[in-house]
């Protein structure tokens, strides 16, 4: 026979038994059938296989196992199915599974982030590790950005905390290191950068960890300090320049200007504050600033770099807000001037040269201590388009030959929409938006389709989250159904179940969906808690009696119950069941407990925040 067979293991391409035994007797020269001898391959699976492999059962037998796998596999252009995923390398050698997820490089996750980056989107959302809050990454102005709306929200990876507003980078580079470089310039007014960010409340502050490094050597001079909102955008410059004009002065709120000395002998090496180049009438009150507080001496400040440098800390700085006393670790009261202020470590205290700091120093410890200051408190200057404050951004500036070691990032500053705002970013949900108003925005941060049981909206109606550079009034779209939305909301309402399917049959599962919706539910919770105050101060206004004020606890119940549990749509569904009794009152003495024009007022606050915080 020609086809080859399998014999005691071992494969021959011919196969004749000899003697072979039968229950009939006799023997010599009989042949094996396929039958009688079990796992035969034919013909060595056609010439050392050159057909399908296929299982006679299916989803039922293994290649390899556990204890006995094979080593390596070799595949052409093939693909793999994994169950209903379909992995494949696609014609630029990407590693692509389900034709929309590409990996052409290694993704080192650090146990931080799990999964795989997409095709390219807006945006990618990610789950943290230890809040469990939804976290969103994407790119700004070239800047991979990390938003996390219940801290301290926005992080330039690449960068540290801020981010440059494009604007303003100025006769700057970047150096082979990747930080910002000026050349050989000599006036400081016309290099340097601006954030995006800024601050505007005591307290508030933008903290570099290290304002040393390999950029800042002998010779060098730069500032780290605040420029006001209105002197950044030229509507109230106050008789001095704006910002990069050129020349040495002018552009600054807080200009502490850094020199490194230079030669052979330290302290005396190290870098002081030389000198200001703010104007005075751009000052806060036009009042100046000038050194102050522990550190306002030259020679201490010589010191203090050279105990970061034994003490292997890094030379922190911040400027900011002063909040009297609070932010100050000698308790010095700087009201809410504008200040620069020196962070003394616990190493540093620790090390033997301790005892070089000031008195103030060593006797109060570890923390932030003032060396520059404005002698009047931080200016107030209206309000951004969406309402937030004005503020003042973080500048930088040197004479040249200087590179920024670091950008600063933010402390103190608990509201997202004030680290948005100068940037002029808006965020929306709209329904049933236009496509041309859809096509303006900068991002579509969630799309989805209004399901059966929404009180507002049909079925099937469309709702979009958007975000915009700048405000955005919707021209082709119903003003109705445009919902302006603070950047500390964004990330609950991409999670909400209008937008996520989140599958919730196993104990895992529900915990992963109550974890991701929680955030919404947070929100709802403090809409029924702001309007069940606010009904319970309208009652107190009223002053009812003992029996009317059982009476109207007894008509709002199932209201109050349903705010109690954070449950907005039932709290606005026990509302519209209520009735008025204003053609007919129910207290005692003729007293309406529920007029319509509450019931009404009511409907329309809990209806607005179900439209920009939806869930269904």
């Amino acid at each position: 026979m020609s086809q080859g067979r399998w014999v005691d293991g071992e494969l021959v391409t011919s196969v004749y038994v000899v003697n072979q035994t039968t229950s009939s007797g006799g023997g010599g020269g009989g042949g094996v059938t396929a039958e009688e001898v079990t796992g035969i391959v034919s013909g060595y699976i056609e010439n050392s296989i050159g057909t399908d492999i296929i299982p006679r059962t299916s989803g039922v037998h293994d290649l390899g196992s556990a204890a006995l796998p094979f080593k390596d596999g070799y595949f052409t252009s093939g693909s793999v199915y994994l169950g209903g995923t379909h992995l494949f390398v696609d014609s630029q050698a990407n590693l692509s599974i389900n034709n929309e997820i590409n990996i052409n490089q290694t993704l080192t996750t650090n146990n931080q982030v799990s999964g795989m980056i997409a095709a390219p989107t807006d945006i990618f959302r990610f789950i943290d590790n230890r809040t469990a809050a939804t976290v969103s990454l994407s790119v700004r102005d070239g800047g991979l950005i990390v938003t996390d709306p219940f801290n301290e929200s926005v992080s330039n990876v690449d960068l540290g905390g801020t981010t440059p507003d494009p604007g303003t980078v100025t006769n700057l580079f970047l150096n082979g290191a990747g930080k910002y470089t000026a050349n050989a310039v000599g006036q400081p007014n016309n290099n340097g950068l601006v954030t995006l960010e800024y601050i505007n409340t005591p307290g508030q502050f933008f903290v570099i960890n290290d304002a040393g490094g390999p950029g800042f050597g002998y010779g060098d001079r730069q500032c780290f300090g605040l420029v006001r909102e209105t002197i950044y955008d030229r509507t109230d410059l106050d008789g001095g320049p704006g910002v990069f004009d050129g020349g040495s002065s002018g552009g600054w709120s807080l200009s502490p200007f850094w020199y490194f000395t230079g030669g052979s002998v330290a302290p005396n090496m190290y870098p002081y504050i030389w000198t200001t180049y703010a104007t005075v009438s751009q000052t806060p009150g036009g009042a100046g600033n000038a050194a102050s507080g522990a550190f306002s001496g030259q020679a201490n400040q010589k010191l203090w770099w050279d105990l970061c440098i034994k003490a292997g800390s890094g030379h922190g700085i911040r400027v900011g807000i002063a909040n009297g006393t609070v932010t100050q670790q000698d308790g010095a009261d700087y009201g809410n001037r504008l200040v620069c202020q020196l962070l003394v470590t616990a190493d540093m205290v620790a090390h033997p040269d301790f005892t070089n700091m000031p008195s103030a120093v060593q006797s109060n410890g570890a923390g932030w201590y003032t060396c520059y200051a404005t002698s009047s408190d931080f200016e107030n200057m209206g309000q951004f388009p969406d309402g937030q404050d004005k503020g003042y951004r973080f500048r930088w500036s040197t004479f040249g030959n200087t590179a920024l070691n670091q950008l600063p990032y933010m402390t103190g500053v608990s509201s997202n929409d004030q680290i948005t705002a100068a940037a002029g970013q808006s965020h929306y949900v709209v329904y049933n938006i236009n496509a041309t108003d859809k096509a303006a925005a900068n991002s579509v941060l969630a799309a989805g389709t209004i399901g059966p049981h929404n009180r507002l909206y049909a079925s099937g109606d469309t709702i979009d989250v958007l975000q915009f550079n700048n405000p955005y009034d919707f021209p082709n779209t119903a003003s109705g159904d445009v919902f302006a939305l603070g950047y500390q909301s964004v990330s609950a309402v991409q999670a909400s179940p209008l937008f996520v399917t989140y599958p919730v049959t196993t104990g895992e599962e529900i915990r992963a969906a109550g974890v991701a919706v929680a955030p919404l539910q947070t929100l709802h919770q403090e809409v029924c808690d702001q309007v069940r105050n606010a009904v319970t101060a309208y009652y107190l206004v009223r002053d009812f009696n003992a029996a009317n004020t059982a009476l109207v606890n007894t008509k709002l119940a199932n209201a109050s119950q349903a705010s109690l549990g954070g449950q907005l749509i039932n709290t606005y569904d026990a509302v519209t069941a209520t009735v008025p009794d204003d053609s007919s009152p129910e207290g005692t003495g003729g007293e309406v407990l529920f007029p319509a024009a509450l019931k009404t007022e009511l409907l329309s606050i809990l209806a607005l925040y179900m439209a920009t915080l939806p869930d269904n």
